[in-house]
């Protein structure tokens, strides 16, 4: 099973760093080239210098190691005395309650995928090829994985209460707020590593990067190379959130008598005027499968939808699951997206049509920046299903999860 050990990490050095909210960085792969442009000029080490370096082609991996090189050299970054576990604790609002998510930063050791690690969704391997570039060269985990597991007993979350020391880092990223504590003590190291053995490792973010240490490991024998850095959170833990990852259509001429035809094959439906009506009245259906919200922007028009066509939901394989069949995403994909709309989510040309609104601000705040002709609204899954589809070795739908908040880079960094 599940594998775990401490390392010696490097970590931003106070006395150099006047504000960590300066230096530390959202996942590379959530970033947008402006704020890859705002992350530069906030600070002149400011990990986007590491994890999604500017600098043109092929020369960016070469920049970005002798960035971190830099800053090693020069004290920017040092590191941990002894071999460390890292309790990380993030704090956020969620409908107006304070939340706090607890993990536990450390080394993991790599296996296939299907073993003691599961993948969650299906994924498209385009990064795949960029992030090993910069591994190999940096010779460093400079992103998290971001993984989870079950643990009635809540032992890291029990390490977490009995701390009696001030945390090591504190910053507000963007609305969340840490604290790092580095965990020395063998004795409480020893606890969670035990409390992992028996335990299998479900991947919330961070395919790619997983995929890239595996595909490392393998061509990189020794050197610490068949570890990995990931953030581990306990599924049982109260700050574990799911939000939705809605579909935006676009260049979609599609008017709404036609879509209204189209929807009614396999959906019942209740019309409303405008997008914030819809999503009040979806609201009310968020634990209930089977109901999606498809907004028409030209027309003003909602749709509340509700699937009644369960006896289409067959899959080819006969070990499929039910929790996977009746997933709400699978639902969108396979009669939303593709019957009404013609696309094809495992056609690389049909996804030019289609976008993605997925964060923890409202759909109506995040609707006003993007440019679309329809949106289709989504629910999240379950945690349970989250776990119950990946444990039976199958994988959702790409897109079907945004876990948040992200774990941000440059808390810690793992070299070997």
């Amino acid at each position: 099973m599940a594998k775990i050990s401490p390392f010696k990490g490097w970590r931003y050095n106070e006395d150099n760093i006047d504000l960590f909210e300066d230096v530390i960085v959202p996942p590379y792969d959530v970033i947008t080239r402006e704020e890859q442009e705002e992350y530069y000029n906030k600070s002149p080490y400011n990990y986007i210098r590491i994890n999604l370096n500017n600098t043109k082609g092929e020369g960016k991996y070469v920049s970005a190691a002798n960035t971190l090189n830099m800053w090693i050299g020069s004290g920017i970054l040092v590191e941990e005395h002894k071999p460390a576990i890292y309790i990380l604790s993030q704090s956020f609002l969620v409908d107006d309650a304070r939340v706090e998510r607890i993990s536990c930063i450390c080394a993991l050791t790599l296996s296939e995928l299907g073993d003691d690690v599961l993948a969650h969704e299906q994924t498209i391997d385009k990064h795949l090829d960029d992030r090993y570039k910069l591994m190999s060269s940096t010779y460093a985990n400079s992103g998290q994985i971001f993984m989870s597991y079950k643990d009635q007993k809540m032992i890291l979350e029990e390490l977490h209460r009995n701390l009696k020391n001030d945390p090591s880092m504190e910053a507000n990223l963007d609305g969340v707020y840490y604290k790092l504590w580095p965990i020395t003590d063998t004795d409480s190291i020893n606890e969670f590593v035990v409390s992992l053995e028996d335990k299998k490792l479900v991947i919330a973010d961070g395919h790619h990067r997983y995929k890239t240490a595996l595909k490392y490991s393998k061509n990189h024998e020794g050197a610490q190379s068949d570890k990995v850095m990931v953030t581990l959170v306990n599924s049982e833990n109260p700050g574990m959130q799911i939000l939705p990852t809605h579909r935006i259509v676009k260049k979609s001429d599609i008017n709404i008598k036609e879509i209204r035809k189209r929807v009614s094959k396999n959906f019942k439906y209740k019309e409303y005027d405008g997008v914030e009506k819809l999503l009040i009245n979806m609201e009310k259906f968020k634990t209930d499968k089977g109901f999606l919200g498809l907004f028409h922007k030209s027309s003003n028009i909602g749709l509340l939808l509700e699937f009644n066509a369960w006896e289409l939901l067959k899959n080819d394989k006969e070990d499929k699951i039910k929790a996977l069949d009746e997933l709400d995403t699978n639902i969108l994909h396979k009669f939303l997206l593709k019957d009404t709309f013609g696309i094809d989510t495992n056609n690389q040309e049909d996804l030019e049509n289609l976008a993605y609104l997925r964060g923890n601000n409202s759909p109506l705040e995040m609707l006003a920046k993007e440019e679309y002709d329809v949106v289709c609204f989504v629910n999240p899954p379950s945690l349970d299903d989250v776990f119950t589809i990946a444990e039976s070795g199958e994988v959702m739908p790409q897109k079907s999860t945004f876990f948040f908040p992200k774990v941000y880079s440059g808390i810690v960094t793992r070299n070997f």
